[in-house]
């Protein structure tokens, strides 16, 4: 699997599994010994704090700084279109005006065709009474679990503060694929209502040097709501096939790449434009 034939976006999307004729190779359980909720969260350096005069109203803002801090994520549960968690554990900082806000609250994101979100929570600023910061329902700006939203007291009042929020995972949340001689199994995530399963020819995949649209064979399971799925025939002797499983929102993400730092590109768009592809 790793011939110069193969781009790095192609080694990235292919870790998740091969099964070869007359033998079965298992592909690397990714999955953490520990739970997969509640999440830590690390706000990254671009996240900032403003607090101060906005517009429609005519005055200066008063603080621009940087914030820095966390919070935890956990799976609350569904509420169609999307997807409810709890926020908790909030401490932030922002070093120029020396102030720490504590608190939590809730984050909801849509799945498949829905993408907004909202970020809801009730802060305490140096112990003060907590004060409700609310972002609405707006957009997605950055795939999930990337969350990238911006937050403010009542947008009604002229003065107010807000916070412009850039977190990512504390830690990687992968979802770990197998197959066995008779089905294809991964991780379940129970943040996730649905998965798609797809597979083609391994033989294909190297003779076009990494092309997706071409190589996939089949969809063995199409927003399947749970683990295992069938898998296809055996190949014949010599040949080989290559499964890949996808996340259909919740912190497992939307893609079929194995979330490789180094990979040049994606699988995605690939499969997605193959006649074979999951619908």
């Amino acid at each position: 699997m790793r011939s110069s034939a193969f781009h790095r976006a192609t080694i990235a999307c292919l870790v998740l599994g091969l099964v070869l004729a007359a033998s079965v190779v298992t592909a690397g359980a990714q999955t953490s010994l520990s739970p997969t909720f509640p999440i830590p969260y690390v706000l990254a350096p671009q996240s900032q704090y403003e607090e101060g005069c906005f517009g429609p109203c005519e005055c200066a803002v008063l603080i621009v700084d940087g914030v820095h801090g966390g919070f935890t994520l956990s799976f609350s549960g569904f509420e169609a279109p999307f997807i409810v968690y709890d926020v908790q554990d909030i401490k932030w900082f922002v070093p120029g005006p020396n102030k720490t806000f504590t608190g939590s609250g809730r984050y909801m994101i849509g799945w498949k065709g829905t993408p907004q979100q909202q970020l809801q929570v009730d802060l305490s600023e140096d112990g003060a009474p907590p004060v409700r910061f609310d972002s609405g329902l707006v957009p997605l700006t950055a795939p999930f679990p990337l969350i990238d939203v911006t937050i403010s007291t009542d947008v009604n009042v002229c003065i107010r503060k807000v916070l412009h929020l850039k977190a990512a995972p504390g830690r990687a949340v992968l979802l770990g694929v197998r197959v066995d001689p008779s089905d294809v199994l991964w991780d379940m995530f129970p943040d996730t209502p649905a998965y798609d399963v797809v597979f083609g020819s391994l033989s294909v995949l190297r003779a076009t040097g990494g092309d997706f649209t071409k190589a996939t064979a089949g969809c063995l399971g199409s927003d399947v709501a749970a683990s295992p799925v069938a898998g296809p025939p055996d190949p014949p002797v010599g040949e080989a096939l290559w499964y890949l499983v996808r996340a259909y929102g919740g912190v497992a993400g939307s893609t079929y790449d194995a979330g490789d730092p180094g990979q040049g590109g994606t699988c995605d768009a690939q499969i997605n434009a193959a006649p074979a592809a999951c619908p």
